[in-house]
This record gives structure tokens, sequence and C-alpha cells, in this order.
């Protein structure tokens, strides 16, 4: 079990200073000083050029705003866009004017209004481009006159493949996807889904995009994975842009309450304002990114409004949530018939015997309930062709389905306020200006838990209920007591319900804020700027009160403690660049060049102390004992041009170089800047004139290569001491060793793939293959300590490989009417090795519990569970491992168990005569006659580090579909599935095993102990139940025996139905249209795992790149269950 995390002492700051052009940092650190002080010199020219450029952009910006020149004659464009196979209007269809700034969204009568389409002389000719999710491109060109009006309207076909989408991400411009070498995974929030938050929207969606819920908690974030660990120990969070603009995708508390409930600062962002999200998967699509790209890039483009008419939504939702019952019961028996009597009455159990097992739910039945989430939210946009707007609010709060409020105040709730304004105004047809504004506030609240000897939910597993009693007070009802008592049995750290008396609780303010500006100066030369401002205030607090110790038990500062946090992250965004395009003849050629700076600081101050005078007077002043205090202050600048270059070719063939120069203040002194190229290609063979082919409609061929990077820490370049507080005062203490040659990690990625249209666009099928080599991994690596230096330096000696496959198929099955059937499959393959640590020795994950079993070994899968393995059976002749060499095994006539340590294993014989008597697993003495006995299955000599499997799935992805029936009903399905690993299951390491405090209390288990103990049993049933020990639940004495299980499952990840009232009823009660939605979130799970959950990870979403962050995701440590969520909504239009 883990300790409960304190905050950070820290008495006194130094800085260090990184000077920037003519612009100087003061950079702080917690509990650091740098000595000596370095300076990182980063090139003038650099931040010159960056500062011309800018100048150039606002020049480019301001001189529209300031003389608006002379319009032209107009006219306007107007018509009708429906679906060709049942002529149904549609909604929300961008319909543009090529070569132009105009455009626009259909209303809800699948009606569109373009003005101001400029006319050179008598007439001109322009083309109108209709793009619309899920159906095929139009485009038509048609004739306009000066103030007249020319009518075109528009059929569109079902495609399940979308080659044409415009996209923005990765490109440095509008393009369609087509043009581009690499994968976009673009995805459009599916309406009505039971989705809650972005880590939901971004779940199940996408091959190779996963999700890592790691509890049930309300306001829990998930970390999100694409392709895997391109780190060991840095981040491996993709970056996060909204609109353009880099945000803070962080999270966690400030204070330690055991790693639940941890949330994650892209769920700040209201969901129902996300109008679509574009994903680049790896370094060869997300090199224009630069130094923190290796892991990806995930941008949500948020509504931006359509002319026309305000239209208004709104939304009200009821939540219930629930646990289920994956949490198994607490049992045990009486060892004599008077103890029995006795617990017959506690526990309400007539007729109870001694050595019979019963069991009692002790966290199901006590400590949850069926939480209660309220939702409610309202949007507006509307707009004329120069000014567009698009409002929202929305209110979520959720009482979740932790219970318990009979036994104290804790709680788990989330409460959250989202706001949204966003304006775009084209004063001009060569000019767009989009002003987005959003502000959040979140207050959440959690109970201690997880690996926490002090959290509600693991003092619950390991209640005893064969030791509960209420000697201090008097019974009042099973599990509860008049006064102080020990209620469930617990035997250790504290009771259930002291734990209950402790309080959790964060708050977050919020602001991001974008300004981004477009001047098209010529029709082939744009200039374009966007500025970022995100700030997040975070204020946390953890209490004990005075006197919690409320069942006079645990002596964990019983006067009460508190930990308190108070911190502001601040990321600044600034991006500009140039366009430029220009056709020759069969070839077009599309430029860009521009730079990127981001401005990150973030300040932390926190306290803790305890032993309060009394009650009422619980504040960190007014502790006695342990106080500490701590502060910290910290900025990094990363910055870099890019440019690129596309060349098409009769618009088929399209290739694309390009690259980015870094500089980082994270880099070492010696380091200097680093360049990422990129180069790739696309083929669409079906575009050429002549392909005509109903079983193969659309066909593109795609190979992409490209480098991206990530940077080590700010402070990870330099020579740091720690601070020293003795009673004869402050001294220092040596830190960190120093590295002014660190340099950021370099991940190359290959990619290739296909994209196919079949059957006239039904199905669609989208694979890819891709490879990844990263280079000067960062390492934490120990040197010699005759400096004093004793603290792990991170160095550029590792090497990682990896590869994968995805494959996704989406399909229009059915299309009759009104009637339509669209399903999809996708899975991904992944496969990672770590190639070399450089000379450093293996790394095992939070290396200081010998219980985590998650190692780092050269040559070996990233995240390899390494445990000791029971010898097997030698069968017909000696067993062999994989190499063909022999191993240890055990006869017919013998058992795996190492008698008294031996070497050899038992006969049946010896363990017959020492079962002769009863035993108890829990005495010691037992215990060492009673080992393992074990192979060396890897031939490495280590009998304790065998490999057992990954503790990363092999295989993920997720399959469903939509059903439409005659435009009232929609049933959308989505369910998701890993497998290929293994989860260490630490809960029943403790719950069923012979630990004789915090464990034995699964059913399982008990059988066995109690047949072992019984007098009434038979040497033969001791030494089968002795077998069973061994072979399953023998646990903890040897570090990861019997304690990784297979993880895989399949989850029904999402149900939605939902009913349309239809537009004629709607208006009768005064809506545009109105419809109901019941739908279920995480409804059933398939999966061979025993534990609480296969998703579930004791580290929680956690904060930082740390190697737990990275790799402990398959460590189920007193975790709880990924809950159950039903809902129903009543969506409003009008």
């Amino acid at each position: 079990m883990g300790r409960r995390v304190g905050s950070t002492v820290a008495p006194f700051r130094t800085s260090s200073h990184i000077r920037l052009g003519s612009v100087t940092l003061s950079l702080l650190a917690r509990s650091r000083f740098t000595h000596p002080p370095k300076r990182q010199v980063m090139p003038r020219a650099f931040f010159a050029r960056c500062q011309q450029v800018i100048a150039v952009a606002m020049m480019a910006l301001a001189v529209p705003l300031a003389r608006v020149s002379a319009q032209g004659a107009t006219a306007i464009a107007e018509g009708r866009i429906t679906d060709a196979a049942n002529s149904r209007p549609l909604e929300n269809v961008q319909v543009s004017i090529d070569g132009t700034t105009l455009g626009g969204m259909t209303n809800a009568q699948g009606n569109y209004r373009i003005t101001g389409i400029t006319v050179t002389g008598g007439s001109s000719q322009v083309v109108i481009r209709v793009r619309a999710i899920g159906y095929t491109r139009e485009t038509r060109t048609v004739t306009v006159a000066p103030g007249q009006t020319v009518k075109a309207d528009f059929s569109v076909t079902v495609s399940a493949i979308q080659l044409n989408q415009v996209v923005v991400t990765g490109s440095g411009q509008k393009t369609e996807v087509k043009r581009l070498g690499n994968t976009v995974a673009v995805i459009t929030p599916p309406a009505n889904a039971p989705i809650n938050d972005i880590s939901n929207l971004l779940t199940a969606r996408e091959p190779g995009v996963t999700g890592l819920v790691s509890g049930g908690l309300s306001g829990e974030g998930a970390k999100i994975r694409i392709r895997g660990n391109a780190s060991l120990s840095q981040s491996n969070e993709p970056i996060i842009f909204v609109d353009g603009v880099r945000i803070n995708s962080g999270g966690g508390y400030g204070i330690g309450n055991g790693g639940g409930g941890s949330p994650s600062r892209i769920d700040d962002i209201d969901p129902s304002t996300i109008e679509r999200v574009e994903i680049l998967k790896g370094a060869a699509a997300a090199t224009l990114y630069g130094t923190e790209a290796s892991n990806g890039v995930i941008q949500f483009f948020t509504k931006t409004g359509s002319s026309g008419a305000p239209r208004w939504t709104m939304q009200l939702q009821q939540d219930a949530v629930s646990f289920g019952d994956r949490v198994a019961p607490n049992s045990g028996y009486a060892r004599t018939q008077a103890r029995a009597d006795s617990l017959a009455t506690y526990w309400n159990i007539p007729g109870l015997k001694a050595f019979q097992v019963f069991e009692v739910p002790v966290f199901t039945k006590y400590f949850t309930e069926t939480g209660r989430g309220n939702t409610f939210s309202t949007s507006v946009q509307g707009g004329g062709q120069a000014v567009t707007y698009f409002a929202s609010g929305r209110y979520y709060f959720e009482n979740g389905p932790f219970g318990g409020s009979d036994y104290g105040p804790a709680r788990d709730a989330i409460r959250r306020i989202q706001s949204t304004a966003n304006l775009s105004i084209v004063p001009t047809k060569n000019l767009r200006l989009r002003f987005n504004n959003s502000y959040y506030n979140t207050q959440g609240e959690s109970p201690e838990n997880n690996n926490n000897i002090y959290g509600v939910n693991s003092l619950s597993y390991m209640a005893r209920p064969e030791l509960a009693n209420c000697n201090l007070s008097t019974y009042v009802s099973p599990g509860k007591c008049s006064g102080s008592g020990n209620a469930f049995g617990n035997q250790a750290f504290m009771t259930v319900r002291e734990a209950m008396q402790q309080q959790n609780k964060t708050g977050v303010q919020r602001y991001v804020g974008t300004v981004d500006g477009a001047y098209t100066a010529t029709e082939r030369l744009t200039f374009s700027s966007t500025l970022g401002f995100d700030y997040a205030s975070q204020n946390d607090f953890g209490l004990s009160p005075f006197g919690y110790n409320v069942d006079l038990f645990t002596s964990n500062n019983p006067d009460g403690s508190r930990q308190v946090y108070s911190g502001g992250t601040r990321v600044l965004t600034l991006d500009s660049k140039v366009a430029y395009n220009r056709d020759f003849g069969a070839f077009t050629t599309s430029s860009v060049a521009g730079l990127q700076v981001f401005n990150n600081r973030t300040n932390t101050n926190s306290g803790s102390s305890a032993f309060f005078p009394g009650p009422g007077i619980e504040v960190v002043g007014a502790g006695g004992q342990n106080i500490t205090a701590g502060e910290s202050f910290l900025t990094t600048v990363n910055g870099g041009y890019f440019g690129q270059t596309q060349i098409g070719w009769r618009d088929w063939v399209f290739g694309t170089v390009g690259g980015r120069y870094d500089f980082s203040s994270a880099f070492g002194k010696n380091a200097g800047g680093v360049f990422y190229p990129k180069a790739s290609l696309s083929m669409v063979p079906s575009d050429l004139t002549g392909w005509s082919s109903t079983l193969l409609s659309t066909f593109r061929v795609r190979a992409a290569i490209g480098q991206s990077g990530r940077q080590p820490g700010a402070f990870d370049q330099f020579t740091t001491f720690a601070p020293l507080v003795t009673s004869l005062g402050a001294g220092l203490l040596p830190s960190q060793l120093g590295n002014a040659d660190l340099r950021p990690e370099i991940s190359t990625e290959l990619e290739g793939g296909f994209e196919a249209g079949l059957f006239n666009n039904k199905i669609a099928v989208d694979f890819t293959a891709w490879k990844r080599n990263v280079n000067d991994a960062l390492v934490p690596r120990l040197f010699p300590t005759s400096g004093g230096f004793r603290s792990a330096q991170l160095t550029n000696i590792g090497t990682i490989n990896a590869s994968g496959l995805e494959l996704g198929v989406r399909s229009s099955a059915i299309q009759r009417g009104n009637t339509k059937l669209e399903v999809f499959a996708n899975a991904a393959y992944l496969k990672q090795t770590l190639t070399s640590l450089g000379g450093a020795p293996p790394i095992r994950i939070s290396g200081g519990y010998a219980r985590y079993r998650i190692y780092l070994k050269e040559g070996a899968p990233l995240g390899s569970i390494y445990e000791p393995r029971i010898a097997p059976a030698c069968g017909n002749g000696p067993a062999t491992n994989s190499a063909g060499k022999a191993i240890a095994c055990y006869t017919a006539d013998q058992l795996p168990i190492n008698f008294n340590g031996r070497g050899t294993p038992a006969t049946k014989a010896e363990l017959l005569a020492y079962f002769a008597q009863p035993r108890d697993i829990q005495q010691s003495s037992v215990q060492s006659t009673l080992q393992p006995f074990l192979a060396d299955y890897d031939g490495s000599g280590i009998l304790f580090e065998q490999r057992v499997g990954a503790s990363i799935p092999v295989w993920t992805g997720a399959f469903g579909g939509t059903l439409t029936i005659s435009e009232r009903v929609k049933i959308q399905s989505t369910l998701e599935y890993r497998t290929g690993y293994f989860v260490s299951n630490l809960t029943d390491g403790f719950r069923a095993s012979q630990h004789p405090s915090i464990g034995s209390n699964r059913k399982e288990f008990s059988d066995i102990q109690a047949v072992m103990q019984n007098p009434a049993s038979t040497p033969e049933q001791r030494v089968a139940a002795a077998t069973e020990y061994i072979t399953t639940y023998r646990r903890l004495l040897e570090p990861g025996l019997n304690q990784a299980q297979n993880g895989d499952f399949l989850r029904w990840r999402e149900l939605a139905v939902t009913y349309n009232l239809g537009a004629d009823k709607a208006k009768k009660i005064g809506f545009r249209d109105a419809s109901l939605t019941l739908a279920g979130r995480n409804i059933f799970l398939w999966t061979r795992y025993p534990g609480q959950d296969p998703e579930s990870n004791e580290n929680g979403r956690g904060s930082v790149g740390t190697l737990a962050d990275n790799f402990q995701n398959a460590t189920d440590g007193f975790g709880l269950p990924i809950p159950r969520r039903f809902s129903l909504a009543l969506n409003l239009n009008f």
C-alpha cells in the first residue's frame, strides 16, 4: 500500500536567467538552486526575425481596417441543399464561393444565402462549393450579374468516404484531406450521444487514439494516448489546441488524495461547443508543431455560428450513476462457535457456524449509492454575411455514486459552469477576424481514495467482517455503532468511518481567449495571425478535522491536519504565417511559412500543518507540528520557424515537403536548435478522367515521413541544489548533476496506407501502417556519487522502436427512403520495444515499492510485467522455455510447493504428513514451510523477474452504428475492446492473500484458509487447499507472484435512443424541433479479469509526465470500477 503524498517542502527559492534576444526571463524552481547560475543564450536573429514577421502580419491586418477599399458591384447566390435519397433538407451544410472568404451554413430548411459576391464587368462566373459531412462534395459554376440573385439548388448523395473534407491541423492552412500524405483523423461529435466531457468525446472514436480512464469518481479525467508511448520519462499526452491556440492540458489535484478523482484540464471545455476535432497521430503528421508534438496533436474547433436569424438550442438532462457489482464482498469466518453466534447477531446471519465462510458487501452496501447528475445548457447562433456569432452556457452538477453520508462528510461531486462567446467578422471580402472567448469554473470534491492507506474505498476493501465490533459503545445495526467502535473490523491505519471525516476539494477558474485574423492581399497571397491566452487558477485543500479519530483507532494526526494549494498556469500563443498559392498549367502549388511561439508560466504556493489546538481553528497557520510551505515559479519558452510547400498535378497527385526549426529554453546550453523535416505523397487515381468502377469507386494511396520531438523539463539541464533545514539553520544538499548537452528526443515516423470507397462509396476502408523510431530518448541515469549528487539525471541515451497497423471500415449499409443504417468498425495494432537504455540498468516503475512489477528493459516491449512464475508440470518429459532450454518442473507424484525452501518440489506424501493437523497460513512458520516452486521461463537466472506479458494492450478498437427510422427515431451504439495485455491486480494481491491485517477477505481465499484451519478437514482436503493457495493465492511474500491477470475486455461504451417529435408537432408547442434522448454509458462489461475493473489504475489521471504516469496504467491498486451511467435528455431548438 502507498501513503498519501503531502505538500512539497520548499522553504526558499533561487533563480536562473535565460536571455531571449532582448528579453530576460527569471525562472524560479521549487526547492532548487542553480549552481553556478547558467545563462542559456538563444540566437538574437531568431527573435529579431520573429518580431519582423509579426510586424508584417499585423501591418497586413491593420491596413484594411484603417481604409476599406471601394466595393465593386455585387450579386447574391441562394438555394437549397437536400438529401438525394429522400429529398430531406440538410442543416449545417457548408456552402462557399471558391477563391473568396464568402460562405455560410444552411438553416433547418436546408436554405443558404450568400451576399456580396463581387461581379467584374457585366457578369462573372463563380464556383459554388458544397460540403456536407457524410455526403459527396458538390460544385457548380454559375453566372452572376450585378444586383441580381442566382439560384442554385443541390442534391447530395451519401458517401462513406470523405477525401474532400477540409482540414487545417498540420497543414498550416485549409486543405482537402486527399492532398495530404499523412493521416488527419476528424471526429464530429455525435448528436445527443452520452458525452458529458471531452474525455468521453475522444474515447472509442478513432483507431490508435485511446482514452485511458482510471477510476469511477465524478469528474475524473482520462489520459489520452495516440499510437502508444513515444517517450519513457516525459509526457506522452498529445498537445492540445483550441481554435489554433495551445492550451493547458494538464490536470490533477494540487494536494495528495490518493490519485483518484483527478480532473483533466481538457474537460473544462464544454463538449457541446465543439464543431469538430482534428487529430494528427504522430511525427509524420505533426512536424510543423515541433518539439512537443511527437505524441500527436489534437485540435478542437468550436462553433462559429452562421448567417440568419438567431437559432437557439436548449438541453435539459438528468443522469443516474452507479458502480455496478464489480467490487467483491468482504468475507470471513469464525474460529469458534461462540464467535459465530456473536457474528450471526451482528451481521444478521441466522445459523452461522464456526469455519463457515460468510460475506458482507461492505463497500457496495454501505459506501455506494445511485449518483445524480443535472445538466442545463443553451446556445444561440446567427448573424449576417459580415458578422456571425455563437454563444453558449452550460451548467453541470453531479453528486457521484460514492456514498456513505451516514458515516461522514466526505463525498464525490463535480460542478462545472462553462461559457463560450465567439464572434466572426468579415469587414471586407479580403479580411476575416475572429474573436473567441471561454470562461470555465469547476468545483470538485473527492474522498481519500485509491492506493492510499487512509482511503475510504481502500479501507472498506480491507475490512474484516469477522472482527467487527461495537465494544467501545453499543450496537445499533449491521455496520453501525452508537459511538466509537470498529463497525467493519479494520485492523490497520484507521477505520472506514474515520476515513469518511476527511475531505478534499478543488476549485478552478479559467479563461481562454483567441484573436485571429486573416488578410487576403491578393487571390494568391494571404497573411494570418493568431494570438491566444489561456489562464487557469486552481485552489485546493485537504482537511482532516480536529478529533476526526471518531472511533479512537487511528494515530495519524488525531488532532487534525490540513493541506492547501494555490496555483496559476498561463499559456501564451503566437502563430503568424503567410500562405501563397499559384497554379502553373496542370500544376498547383500551395506554400506556407511562419513562426510559432509558446510561453508557459506556472506558479504555485502550498502549505500544510497538523495538530490543531481545537475544533474550528483548522487552518494551516494554527497547526502545531509538521508545518511546511512551498512556492515555485516556472517559465518556459518554445519558438520555431516552419515552412511547407505542396505541389499538385492534375488534381490527383500531391507531393509535400516542409520542416520546422525549433528553439526552447529547456534545451541545454550546448544543444542549440533542432530541425524537423517532413515529406509526403498522396495519389488519387480514382480522380483520373476515365476512372469508372462501381466496386472501387474511390481510391487513394499515401505515404509520409517526418520528425518531431519531446523536450526535457525546464530545469533538467541545470546543476541544482536542494535546501536542507536543520535546528542549526539552513543549508544545501546536492540535488541534480546537470547536463549542458541535454536536447529533445527525436521521433522519426514513417506511415503509409490507402483509402478505398467501395460500391459507389457505400463502404469506406481506411488502412494505415506506421513505424516510429525514437532516438536520444531521455533516460534517468545515476552517475558516480563522489560529488554528492545522488539523484538520477536525464540523459539522451535511449532508443525506442514502435510500429502499428490501423484499420477503419465505415458503411452506409441501408439507405431506403427515411430509413438509414450506418455501421463502423476499427482496430489498431501496437508493438513497442525498448531497443536501448544506453548502458543504464533496467527501470522498475515506482521502484521504491516492490509490489509494482512493471519494468522497462532493453529488448522487451515497453511496460512489461515481470513476476515470479510457478514451475510447470513435467508432462511426458522435461519442461522447456521459449528458447528450448530445460527448466524446473514437477512430476505426477509431486506438487509445485518448495517444501521448507529446499529447492525441490514436495511430494504428495510429504504434504499429507505435514497436513495431518490443521495449519494456519497466516503464521510465518507455515509460510516458510510452504513456498512456491519457481521456474526460470526467461532463462535470465532471475527467478523473481520473469516476463508475464504486456501492460499496454496490443489490440484496441471499437465498433457500432447508427440506425435512423422515419426521421423520428435514431439509435446510436458504440462498443470498445482492448486485448493482448495483463493487469497487475494489487487489490486482490492483498484481499485474496495471507496478509494478516489488510487482506484475507475474499471468499475464494477464505474458503482455502477455513479448510486448512478447520479440525474437521481431512489431510487430502488441506493438501488440495494448500496447492490452490500456492498456485493462485500466494501473494505479497514473493512480490508479484500470482498478481498479473488477463485484462482483455469488451465494453458497451455508449447507447443513445432519440425520439424526434417532428417539426409539425414541435411548432405547435413553440419550438423549431424537439427530441427526447435516453442514453447509457459504460453499460456492460465482458471480461475474464476478476479484479475491480480492467481499466482501473492506482495512479489516477495524473498531472505530469512521470514514469508512473506513462506506464503504470495497468496496476489495479484499490481503485474504483468505472461507473455505469444512464441519462434522460430533452433537446429543444427554436
